[in-house]
């Protein structure tokens, strides 16, 4: 019996996951589906339909001793014994990267370690990181010579120990050795979709709430001026919606025989795009026109700042969370679609070659994120 257990089933990756596993590759793949959240959430409010194979559990502390975790899973996890496959989205935010890295390395040495005690059946763990491992952080500094591809070598220091994805890699070859169990990486970047309750870390609704506030202010046909440089407009990316992420996590650990023992593949939609390509198509939807950038043009953080009372308004029309607008990291999405003004596309040579070919038009993730959105009264409809 196939159980999936996804550890923060809350987020925007792992609600994908707890979505996908019910109906990817098959409706019968996994007989048993766990997600695990930092705080109670039901299936109706995560807007997931009922599903007898589902369960979300929360309440269980990962930074806590292994034996006190082990003992929380059994107590709180129905058939925790069958658990088969682990997917790895949990993530805690500190302040520093030395911070990050130690309380994200043991997070997942913790939870795995604690998996071991409670499920002898355990196949495989998928490790989900990002474009953080090929140097984004640090384009200057690292240098990035796109297509990247997994083959890239790690960043040289002093810049590698800011990266945490390399640390958990690390662990996971360690606590794999001579198991039964494997893993693979998956490396999305610019990850575009939804997540109940609303999630800091989310380009698709930032974008949302300053679209639906600038056509409140400015009106329906008005054009809206791309936030970045020129040339930051014409730079090439791969963006990834979440459930193409969530379905190669799922064909990585179901067909762990090729993609195990440490495989690290490159996820995203399947094709190259830039701003200059996507901007108008996205601003349309909103009812608007996209633009070019435009010198001296308002940051979207100073603006949504300076027309709060606009997207209030629109929140008690349309009766949607007005907190939404101060829970958005602002600096992310800027930090995406300004600072990120450098060609970074990915190779998805690997993740073909395996026989992962789900593909999707990147505007089109977009608007289903947000039409999901609109469905958890997130966001106002168009």
């Amino acid at each position: 019996m196939a159980h999936a257990l996804i550890l923060g089933a809350s987020g925007i990756s792992g609600w994908s996951l707890l979505n996908q596993t019910r109906v990817y590759p098959t409706t019968s793949t996994f007989k048993r589906i766990t997600g695990t959240t930092n705080r109670p959430l039901t299936l109706e409010q995560a807007q997931i339909p009922q599903d007898v194979r589902v369960q979300l559990v929360s309440g269980i502390n990962f930074l806590e001793s292994v034996n006190d975790i082990a003992a929380g899973l059994r107590a709180r996890i129905a058939d925790v014994d069958t658990v088969t496959h682990v997917f790895f989205t949990a993530y805690i935010q500190e302040n520093d990267h030395h911070a990050l890295k130690e309380t994200n390395t043991r997070l997942l040495d913790n939870a795995i370690r604690a998996v071991e005690m409670v499920a002898p059946s355990l196949t495989s763990v998928i490790l989900q990181t990002g474009g953080k491992g090929y140097g984004l952080e640090f384009p200057k500094e690292v240098g990035i010579h796109p297509p990247l591809a997994e083959t890239c070598p790690r960043i040289p220091e002093p810049w590698a120990s800011r990266i945490f994805y390399y640390n958990q890699y690390d662990l996971l070859t360690q606590l794999s050795a001579g198991k039964n169990w494997t893993f693979s990486e998956v490396r999305p970047d610019g990850i575009v979709g939804f997540a109940p309750g609303s999630n800091a870390m989310n380009m698709a609704q930032g974008m949302a709430i300053y679209l639906s506030t600038f056509k409140k202010v400015h009106g329906a046909g008005a054009t809206v001026p791309f936030p970045g440089s020129e040339h930051g407009y014409h730079s090439t990316h791969s963006d990834t919606f979440q459930d193409i992420l969530s379905r190669m996590e799922i064909f990585a650990a179901i067909h762990h025989d090729k993609c195990g023992n440490g495989g690290v593949f490159n996820v995203a939609d399947g094709q190259v795009v830039t701003w200059a390509e996507v901007w108008p198509r996205l601003c349309s939807h909103f009812g608007l026109v996209g633009g070019g950038p435009r010198p001296g043009s308002t940051s979207i953080h100073d603006f949504v700042e300076e027309h709060r009372s606009a997207w209030e308004e629109l929140a008690a029309e349309h009766g949607i969370k007005a907190s939404l607008i101060d829970e958005q990291g602002w600096g992310h999405l800027e930090f995406m679609m300004v600072d990120f003004d450098f060609d970074r596309q990915y190779d998805l040579s690997r993740s073909r070659a395996v026989g992962f070919l789900e593909q999707i038009d990147t505007v089109d993730g977009y608007i289903g994120s947000w039409e999901r959105m609109r469905a958890a009264r997130l966001i106002p409809p168009v």
